[in-house]
């Protein structure tokens, strides 16, 4: 399975169209097998899905989007999880392990997974 991320070092980007680059992420099962960094600055948002459908992604683990690229991503087959905020890597894993639920903040070094006791709400 191929997980994309938008990031911003090693935390998920705030915003999936206005990210700089991509974690490409290649699964099996719940094995992280290799990471591609892919710089995706100056794609415009209609290349972002084209990119990403292109490049075989199966799901998007991502910070806020607007509903117009969250409709096109799933018509492109692509799995959104949405309004993710925290370690890009710890939201992979929890993402592997099916216990990652949209709008999700993910605590480091306060319980690996936990809501910290709010979840993002979307504004679409």
């Amino acid at each position: 399975m191929r997980i994309a991320i938008p990031v911003f070092g090693n935390r998920i980007s705030p915003r999936f169209d206005f990210a700089l680059e991509f974690g490409l992420f290649e699964t099996v099962g719940k094995i992280i097998m290799d990471r591609k960094d892919i710089s995706c600055e100056g794609w415009g948002d209609g290349e972002r899905v084209s990119r990403l459908k292109n490049l075989g992604v199966d799901a998007l683990i991502c910070g806020g989007l607007p509903k117009h690229l969250r409709d096109a991503l799933a018509d492109s087959g692509i799995r959104v999880i949405p309004w993710i905020a925290g370690n890009a890597e710890e939201a992979l894993a929890l993402f592997l392990e099916e216990r990652l639920d949209p709008g999700m903040v993910i605590c480091s070094g306060r319980g690996k997974g936990r809501r910290c006791g709010r979840e993002i709400k979307s504004q679409n």
